[in-house]
């Protein structure tokens, strides 16, 4: 995570030196979570993560700097997301029930990209800091293991309205996973869960 911030800050430094236009701004909008599908089986549990569209919010600080037809576009974002994951205790024969979690982090955006007049074209990595996660997992003997920091990468198009406006569409994948593993009555498994995200944002330059 050291050396993604040390990127974000060489670069601003090489756009601003090379007759840039900088600009800084707000950002806000929706973003929808996909996690995918797994499957976690102990002698008395199955976990099943649903792979359904979760809708969350994101809002944050934006910096948009121009340069011979290139933009480069660091983010700050705030972001919520959410899964569902289908509980069934084997040994009761109890019929699943599905339990909700939610995730707050810290997003590291940075997309680069050629401009066509008022629209973009851009692609490039995020890091992210998992700030809190609350889980009604709680309410049973399991206990799930988070990274802290995860990469992954967004590609997307955007368009700049009157110079004020800026409306984004991207899409975003993980390169790495989510959690590292999973404690269930004392039994430890192993599982790689990931997510990806289609967002939809207004900035507004300041």
């Amino acid at each position: 995570m050291k050396r993604f911030a040390v990127l974000i800050i060489i670069s601003i430094l090489l756009a601003s030196s090379v007759s840039s236009q900088i600009r800084f701004g707000l950002r806000g909008g929706i973003n929808t979570a996909y996690f995918d599908a797994t499957n976690v089986e102990t002698e008395d549990f199955r976990l099943t993560t649903l792979g359904d569209a979760q809708v969350g919010f994101h809002a944050g600080l934006m910096t948009q700097i121009s340069f011979f037809g290139i933009f480069l576009q660091p983010e700050l974002l705030i972001t919520s997301v959410g899964s569902e994951v289908r509980v069934e205790e084997l040994q009761n024969n109890v019929i699943g029930h599905i339990r909700e979690q939610s995730f707050t982090k810290l997003d590291f955006p940075v997309l680069v990209g050629r401009r066509f007049g008022p629209a973009r074209l851009g692609i490039g990595p995020v890091g992210t800091i998992i700030l809190n996660t609350d889980s009604e997992l709680r309410d049973y003997p399991i206990r799930e293991e988070f990274n802290s920091a995860t990469f992954g990468y967004q590609v997307g198009a955007g368009l700049d309205i009157f110079g004020r406006f800026a409306v984004d569409l991207k899409y975003e994948g993980n390169l790495s996973k989510l959690g590292s593993g999973i404690t269930i009555g004392g039994q430890e498994r192993e599982f790689d869960s990931r997510s990806r995200q289609f967002i939809v944002s207004l900035g507004i330059f300041l």
